[in-house]
């Protein structure tokens, strides 16, 4: 009966133990400097996301809005990948590099943070939402 009891508390260590190790690297912090290819890969991947919910919307749209969203989204991509080749120029990104291609990717976007859904300070009432 002890022994069994054993066990199974080291078995529950060794799983709790091992779990952060097990746990996916979907979000994975990334370390600067950082090599170009990996860099490029990250930025591809969230750009092929994006493409996704565009075509997505799209199919939602009438043929003209649609075509004029795929428009917008290309000419947003292409803004990004100037300033991606940039960074990658000489094979490594520096942090600086990565936040002047996050600053191109915000301005694309436009402004979609928490107050514009919310009310908030930007958002679509104009009041800041702590003053209500």
């Amino acid at each position: 009966m002890r022994s069994t009891i054993i066990g199974t508390v080291l078995a529950l260590a060794t799983v709790f133990a091992a779990a952060p190790a097990m746990a996916g690297d979907k979000h994975e912090k990334a370390s600067f400097p950082m090599p170009a290819a990996a860099f490029k890969q990250r930025v591809d991947a969230r750009q092929a996301k994006a493409r996704e919910r565009m075509e997505k919307r799209a199919s939602t749209l009438g043929a003209e809005q649609a075509k004029e969203l795929r428009a917008k989204f290309d000419a947003g991509v292409a803004k990004i990948n100037a300033e991606v080749n940039k960074a990658v120029a000489d094979g490594t990104v520096t942090k600086e590099e990565a936040d002047a291609v996050r600053k191109v990717s915000k301005e694309v976007r436009g402004h979609h943070g928490k107050h514009a859904k919310r009310g908030g300070k930007h958002g679509p009432k104009g009041g800041d939402a702590s003053k209500k």
